[in-house]
């Protein structure tokens, strides 16, 4: 998951505003477990606000190098 959040994070940060830099944080905040559920539509122990953000992450594709 690390490698994911970070290519995600690389490809991302410089469009982001400071209230989208913000939701990241929450974001990267959130466990592997309940990311993972997050991302295949699966229940998550937490509650992960739908956002510009998350929405962008659930759409981003890793490409491993």
């Amino acid at each position: 998951m690390d490698k994911l959040l970070g290519a995600f994070t690389k490809t991302y940060i410089n469009e982001l505003t400071e209230d989208d830099l913000i939701k990241l944080e929450k974001l990267l905040d959130i466990d592997d477990s309940n990311l993972y559920n997050f991302l295949n539509g699966l229940n998550t122990d937490v509650i992960i606000e739908e956002n510009y953000v998350t929405d962008l992450f659930k759409n981003f594709k890793y490409v491993s190098k």
